[in-house]
């Protein structure tokens, strides 16, 4: 369709220019804003130009029609002569201006032609031009309505002048402002008569071509979207009126509808508008079928336009379900197998439309929906084929004859039939015969699966569709393949869980068995049938019987799964015997779905060991003497039910709703099998077991026995699985859940040092505790005796009377199992290790061997951790030349200790050393103590020192270096061995005593360097010093006056200094580190034995500072004939004392400068 443009004025100079016009307005789209707010479109303009008659105008402008309607009216000329303008021109366009205003038309435009010959042309042009002119009398406020072009091309290739593009833009903004408000008086008027629709005399056939017009239109724009939207609503207002007809009066207009169905053509796809169709609707002689067939085709016109074309293979399974309600609703009358006829037809063509897709992409979407239809039209084939007699076994009769005939009639009408030539043709072909209908009816269905397989929909391919084919394969006698087709939607149902399609299967799955004679599957399905409760009770006690006849009359051994046969409920686990650890009983609580009471010759429990019990330590806290599973609480998701209804209360849906939705369990996918568990019968003979129980229907709870056996090894036992046995050569199992188990446990024997009021053991001290024996359980025996030893350093004593040693037999013969223990008494003393840089703990082991009667030994070790009662510690102190021994004890016992007689004995060299006890001090939590003691004192046991826990007590002894003695003692070596000794007891008990000794060495302890420094005012002797006033720091050195008895050579010997100060309380100026050399080697003169040093320093703070310290180091030059490097290495504690050390000098405030 195209947009109709009336033209007037010089039609010679339009027919020159009309084929140029019409395509330049469809050369390119345009964008269409239109009002109220509506989104904007990107329309293509396709013109018919038309001359200007009054008298049509006329009649178009009286009718409320849109197709055809004229859009716009031009008005052309070429005139540019003033003169001939005003003679004849004026007088023309006033005329036809007049008859614009006559009819209220409002979309016109005047244009004048130009033409000029631009190489002969030299004239000016005038001041007013016949353009200007007209503009002036005709479109004085409307000067978007006269339009002017210069020099017009005369073909498309040379239209692309500016002027020429400007008229065309100009003329397509006009045609869009026409079309805009066309268009809102035209929805006005549809909208008022769509508001009538109550009225009597209101016609919904007249609505229908009034709205589809307005279709037309915006499909002759390209908008095919919105085009489809008009469709769609009238489609829903015509269901609409069918519905309502139901609960109120039929209209006048719906009763047309309501005639016999005379013909059940379809026609789906016109590639343009069927006039004829359109005047049926007119007259209203159009059937129900034909008008939804008309209208489906006309939105199915539009979505192949928009290159939607699976939309319409969406839109096709609703528009034929819908229709077939209609005449239902309608009650319609229809000859038998019209209403299939058509919807085969239908089908036919949707897939021809979705096969003569060219896109990959768009062909894979019209797949997914063309399966249904293919099922759709299966099922209505299957129909057809029932009502003629076509189906396999089945003779067609005289009547079934005639049916066909009629069938065949109906498919033929007077309207367009040249889309739906083949489907009628395919069908008519399909009806011929019973062959033919069987290999039409076969090639629907494999096409069927082979699209539902390729959408990955298996649940729909054999659950739907195969469903349908076993059902022809039982008419045609073909049992295998009819089985297969069932065991395939079998085993989807069992996965789903939907029960009663289940029941359905397998009643018609028990005949394909018995018929084949596969006795295995009959007795499982019949044993599925008779324990399904949603099949009725008759029916599940005839299977049952025809089971168990069956099972007597064959010898093949039948074990299958438990499933819905035997439903268990609960599972204890009961052990009541602690001696023996077997579990006593197994209790089973179960629903029996068998409509009959059966005795089962055997119910028993397999077990399985999980592994043996030393591996298993950490699990038998789980093991208790009763454990239950309760088989109700699974994942049973919280379903409700969820009903839809319509606003006129009719039922629409039904579904089930989880409350939860993070319980949803997923779904295996259809491509998958179902898990398959492993049935083979495992070994259970004398495990956990019962014999002939009854077994009722319903609720039963049965007890089964553990038979005690002594060959079973030791460990954790887990239950397996549960065998039933209803019939001889019939028996079913059944997987028990995890987690149940019992243990077996075979104890060793075990041995525990028992302390009082869980204190630690020290060592050194006699202590006090009990051993406690636990025997095992792996057999009864008789003990002769217990044989107990020790590691090296631990002894022990049974009696307070008997004497500590480190093995020792016991005689006591009784009887051990795992309910008898022995305590025995048992005091403890290890051995004090040498304290120096020994940890605080103890480690020591004691061994329990029991010898029996049967010359069999079990060892039993105990571990027994002893901690350290005392740590001592020592330090050499020097004052200039005296040295000093100190020692420290520090107490970790929970009770007090009391230390008597310290002393120490010098080792090496022997005699060579005598020491003056000086001081001793008790250190309490920080709090120090002292007094002067002397060692004939501590010799005549005068007086005892008491250490509570975490207190410390130091001694301390001065070194007589008498200068009697000097000349040996410099020639012995500098190495002193020392031991220091002393006795130490409980506070409660001072008689019993131990000895404490503790040996430490002393290297390197003579004083080589005495240094003392101080700090004065520069220049200014005896004056304080001043705050960032440079200062002298003065150290002197004194060599040792007995270093010529050392063994470094005296000219060897080299220093280096390090002056170390607080940077933020002094600045050194000075070098703050040297080196000086003894050159006095032999002579012991006063100026050879000292050095002095001097340095600038500087206070950066006035009051009370602490002097800088120095460290001094050994040094050894390098010797560059040796071919020896300088190095430096620290002195030994002792042999540099700093008599300044902690010194402070007052350092007063800068003087400042009196500011008056």
């Amino acid at each position: 369709m195209q947009a109709t443009i009336y033209y007037a004025g010089d039609k010679e100079l339009f027919e020159n220019l009309k084929l140029v016009l019409s395509q330049s307005l469809s050369q390119e789209p345009i964008e269409w804003r239109r009002q109220y707010g509506r989104p904007m479109k990107m329309v293509t303009l396709s013109t018919d130009f038309v001359p200007f008659n009054k008298d049509i105008v006329a009649e178009q402008i009286g009718t409320r029609n849109l197709v055809g309607r004229p859009i716009m009216h031009t008005f052309w000329t070429q005139c540019l002569d003033m003169e001939v303008y005003k003679s004849l021109l004026r007088d023309e366009i006033d005329k036809w201006m007049n008859e614009m205003n006559k009819h209220n038309i409002i979309d016109w435009v005047i244009i004048v032609v130009e033409t000029y010959d631009l190489r002969k042309h030299n004239k000016l042009l005038p001041r007013t031009t016949v353009f200007d002119k007209i503009k002036s009398d005709f479109a004085e406020k409307k000067a978007d309505r006269c339009l002017s072009v210069i020099n017009p091309p005369k073909s498309e290739v040379r239209c692309g002048s500016s002027a020429w593009r400007a008229l065309i833009t100009n003329v397509r903004l006009l045609i869009l402002s026409a079309f805009d408000r066309l268009f809102l008086k035209y929805e006005d008027n549809i909208r008022n008569y769509r508001e009538q629709r109550n009225d009597p005399s209101w016609s919904f056939c007249k609505y229908f071509l009034y709205q589809e017009e307005l279709a037309f239109a915006l499909e002759m724009l390209g908008i095919h979207d919105e085009a489809l939207v008009q469709y769609d609503e009238l489609d829903a207002m015509f269901t609409q009126f069918i519905l309502n007809s139901q609960v109120g009066n039929i209209p006048q207009w719906l009763t047309e509808f309501q005639v016999v169905l005379e013909w059940w053509s379809a026609v789906l796809f016109m590639e343009n508008i069927s006039r004829k169709q359109r005047e049926a609707i007119k007259i209203r002689k159009l059937s129900l079928l034909e008008f939804r067939c008309y209208l489906f085709s006309r939105q199915a016109s539009l979505l192949m336009a928009a290159s939607k074309p699976w939309i319409v293979a969406e839109r096709a399974l609703i528009f034929l379900h819908q229709a077939v309600s209609d005449l239902k609703t309608l009650e319609i009358e229809c000859p038998q197998g019209s209403v299939a006829c058509w919807v085969l037809q239908c089908c036919a063509q949707i897939l021809v439309i979705c096969q003569s897709v060219k896109k990959p992409e768009h062909l894979e979407e019209c797949s997914h929906h063309t399966a249904p239809l293919l099922y759709y039209s299966l099922k209505k084939l299957y129909e057809l084929g029932d009502l003629c007699g076509l189906l396999p076994g089945n003779i067609q009769t005289t009547e079934q004859l005639h049916t066909v005939q009629v069938l065949c009639g109906g498919m033929q009408s007077g309207h367009d039939l040249t889309t739906a030539t083949e489907s009628v043709a395919t069908l008519k072909t399909a009806l011929s015969s019973s062959e033919t209908f069987s290999k039409h009816y076969l090639d629907i269905a494999e096409l069927a699966i082979s699209t539902y397989k390729h959408n990955k929909l298996m649940r729909c391919a054999h659950s739907l569709v195969g469903l349908e084919l076993a059902k022809f394969y039982t008419l045609s006698g073909d049992t295998t393949k009819r089985t297969m087709f069932l065991v395939k939607a079998l085993k989807l149902f069992e996965q789903d869980n939907w029960k009663l399609l289940i029941v359905q299967t397998n009643l018609e799955l028990v005949k394909c068995f018995k018929k084949i004679g596969n006795v295995d599957q009959f007795v499982k399905t019949c044993l599925q049938l008779a324990s399904a409760p949603e099949c009725n009770l008759q029916i599940r006690q005839d299977n049952f019987d025809q089971m168990l006849s069956m099972i007597q009359d064959s010898s093949i051994e039948c074990i299958y799964p438990m499933d819905d046969v035997i439903v268990l409920d609960q599972i204890d686990v009961k052990c009541n015997n602690e001696e023996s650890n077997y579990p006593s009983t197994v209790s089973l609580k179960f629903k029996s779905n068998l409509p009959k009471t059966v005795v089962c010759p055997k119910i028993a429990i397999s077990v399985v060991i999980g592994s043996a019990l030393k591996k298993m330590k950490n699990k038998l806290n789980l093991v208790k003497n009763t454990y239950s599973y309760d088989m109700n609480k699974g994942n049973i998701l919280p379903m409700t039910y969820n009903h839809n209804y319509q606003q006129d209360g009719h039922f629409a849906s039904t579904g089930i709703t989880c409350l939860n939705q993070k319980s949803y369990l997923r779904r295996q996918d259809s491509q998958r099998r179902k898990p398959s568990m492993n049935y083979n019968k495992n070994e259970f003979h004398d495990i956990i077991s019962a014999n002939n129980v009854e077994i009722q229907p319903g609720m039963n709870t049965i007890d089964l026995t553990l038979n005690n056996s002594k060959n079973i090894e030791s460990g954790i036992y887990f239950l397996d699985k549960l065998s039933v046995i209803l019939q001889h050569h019939l028996e079913l199992l059944t997987s028990l859940p995890c987690g149940l188990m019992f243990a077996l446990k075979n104890v060793n024997s075990t041995a525990q040092l028992i302390l009082p009021n869980n204190k630690c053991l020290f060592a050194g001290i006699e202590e006090m505790s009990t051993l406690s024996l636990q025997f095992g359980t792996k057999s009864k025996k008789i003990v002769k005796r217990i044989r107990l030893h020790s590691t090296p350093g631990l002894t022990f004593c049974l009696e307070d009377k008997t004497e500590f040693c480190s093995e020792m037999y016991v005689k006591s013969p009784f009887s051990m199992n795992s309910s008898h223990s022995v305590s025995l008494p048992i005091k403890l003393f290890a051995q004090l290790p040498p304290l120096k840089d020994h940890p605080r703990i103890v480690h020591h082991k004691l061994w329990v061997k029991c010898e029996t009667s049967s010359d069999e030994e079990e060892m039993i070790c105990v571990s027994i951790d002893f901690n350290l009662p005392l740590t001592v510690t020592h330090r050499l102190h020097t004052c200039h030349y005296r040295k000093f021994v100190g020692i420290n004890i520090a107490c970790h016992t929970d009770w007090s200790l009391a230390l008597m007689i310290p002393e120490i004995i010098c080792v090496s060299p022997t005699n060579s050393w005598i020491f003056f006890f000086l001081f001793v001090g008790l250190n309490i939590r920080g709090l120090n103590l002292g007094r002067r003691l002397h060692a004939v004192d501590l010799k005549n046991r005068s007086f005892l020192e008491f250490l509570k826990n975490g207190e410390t007590i130091g001694y301390l002894w001065e070194i007589n270096l008498s200068t009697t003695d000097i000349k040996s003692l410099e020639t012995s070596t500098e190495l002193l061995k020392l031991n220091f000794q002393t006795k130490y007891s409980s506070a409660e008990q001072p008689d019993c005593t131990q000895d404490l000794n503790f040996e430490f060495t002393i290297n390197n302890y003579k004083t080589l360097l005495l240094i003392e420094s101080g700090v004065e005012m520069a220049g200014k002797s005896g004056e304080f010093c001043r705050m960032n006033t440079v200062c002298t720091y003065t150290a002197n050195f004194k060599r040792s006056e007995h270093s010529d008895y050392s063994n470094i050579p005296s000219n060897e010997i080299s220093f280096k200094y390090e002056i170390v100060a607080d940077k933020t309380m002094w600045a050194v100026c000075g070098r703050g580190s040297g080196i000086f050399n003894n050159i006095y080697v032999i002579t012991f003169l006063p100026n050879s034995i000292t050095q002095s040093v001097s340095v600038e320093v500087m206070p950066l703070m006035s009051g009370y500072l602490p002097i800088p310290t120095l460290n001094v180091f050994r040094y050894f030059p390098s010797n560059s004939r040796q071919n020896i490097e300088s190095k430096m290495e620290q002195f030994s504690t002792g042999q540099v004392y700093d008599a300044s050390k902690g010194v402070q000098t007052h350092v007063l405030p800068r003087i400042t400068a009196d500011t008056s």
